[in-house]
């Protein structure tokens, strides 16, 4: 019995040990392509494309049409990954204006498929996406408002942060802040106009090119309507009184001490920035060399009277976040939402559904480099931002910041 069982057993063992390789699946050819506003003739040659399977890994490098053709490949489920990274400068030089990029940030051509079953001989065509990594972000935006020290209503003490993500310093001269309409019922929502924005309130800051810097990693500060510290009024407030804008006419008015942030386009007689404190508030930053009043200005659909939103083109923005309101009963309504995917393909909300919470949207902290704060950038609000109660404005050192 014991030698039947020896036997056996070594029978099994070689069987085992002579048991063959999957059959690989053989010529498969894969064919990347570049955005479409990429000029005619580039290809997205000599990259290097890598395969990641659970039992082998691959790399490949793209030929000069921009194609990997795979001689032979266990079949397997693979992360299927690329990645092109280039300056804003030599994105102008390889695509048209159809994005406004500066010269200093990264643009990333990438794509990334997941778990990719590769079981067959298929050939694939792939779309590659682009990501600018902006410079600067809108990093903080708080208009809820909060309870004075007597319980009322207190929503003067609305602000905006703008940060710089990049690791040089940039200058804020001439860009413009902007407020897009927000009407009820809207006037025009992302759906009816894929290639506008149509704004509110359009800010411009001043400066003639290096006149107002932003440090890499280091945050301005705009008080929508008042540079004052709102804690003497409001214990649950912020201190604006160091803020470095203010949004009001001339220097001299508000606080004297900082420095006039105009409304230079304005579709009411408003003369600060109109944030609603329970929403909605779609904000963005913008550049253009354009002449902006030039730009067509439109009644709301079938009126002749009333307001006038200006269009401000989607391939000027730098950054844009939208918050939604959020419905008692219903939640936020993605349908009311005022910007394209390209400028937020997410969107924000506070807690409340009609503010006076002392809630602020702020964005994550997505990594270091050394000292540097990295904050995170993926055009998507949704997952780059967090509710924070009690905002502190330049500060990034709340728990709820980290990256999750």
């Amino acid at each position: 019995m014991k030698k039947i069982l020896l036997f056996s057993l070594l029978a099994f063992t070689l069987f085992s040990c002579e048991r063959k390789e999957p059959e690989q699946i053989k010529d498969v050819t894969i064919k990347y392509n570049l955005p479409e506003n990429f000029h005619q003739g580039i290809n997205y040659s000599n990259k290097l494309v890598e395969f990641s399977g659970s039992s082998a890994s691959y790399s490949f490098t793209t030929d000069e049409s921009g194609s990997i053709n795979i001689a032979g490949i266990i079949p397997d489920e693979y992360t299927i990954n690329t990645t092109w990274e280039i300056s804003g400068r030599e994105y102008r030089e390889l695509a048209s204006d159809d994005n406004f990029v500066e010269d200093n940030v990264k643009v990333l051509i990438r794509s990334t498929l997941t778990n990719y079953p590769l079981f067959v001989s298929e050939d694939m065509d792939i779309d590659l996406e682009m990501l600018i990594m902006k410079s600067l972000l809108i990093s903080k935006i708080y208009y809820s408002g909060t309870k004075d020290n007597f319980n009322r209503n207190y929503r003067i003490d609305s602000f905006v942060e703008i940060f710089n993500n990049s690791s040089e310093i940039v200058y804020l001269d001439g860009k413009y802040l902007a407020l897009a309409e927000s009407m009820s019922p809207a006037a025009y929502l992302a759906a009816d106009d894929p290639d506008y924005i149509y704004t509110r309130q359009i800010c411009r800051f001043p400066g003639s090119g290096e006149d107002y810097p932003i440090q890499a990693g280091e945050s301005i500060v705009i008080a929508a309507q008042s540079a004052r510290n709102h804690t003497l009024s409001a214990e649950n407030s912020v201190d604006l009184s160091d803020a470095d804008f203010e949004v009001k006419d001339l220097d001299g008015m508000g606080n004297p001490d900082v420095k006039a942030l105009p409304i230079i386009s304005n579709s009411t007689s408003i003369r600060y920035l109109n944030l609603l404190s329970g929403a909605p508030n779609a904000i963005f930053l913008f550049d253009t060399e354009e002449d902006i009043f030039q730009w067509d200005e439109v009644f709301a659909p079938g009126k002749t009277t009333g307001e006038r939103f200006r269009k401000v083109p989607v391939s000027t923005v730098l950054d844009g976040v939208e918050a939604l309101k959020n419905n008692a009963v219903s939640g936020p309504d993605l349908n009311l939402k005022r910007f394209q995917d390209i400028v937020d393909a997410g969107f924000v909300m506070i807690n409340a559904t009609s503010g006076y919470t002392n809630e602020s949207l702020e964005r994550k902290i997505s990594s270091m480099d050394g000292d540097r704060i990295i904050l995170k950038d993926s055009n998507n609000s949704s997952d780059d931002f967090v509710v924070i109660q009690g905002p502190e404005p330049r500060k990034y050192d709340h728990p709820q910041l980290l990256n999750q």
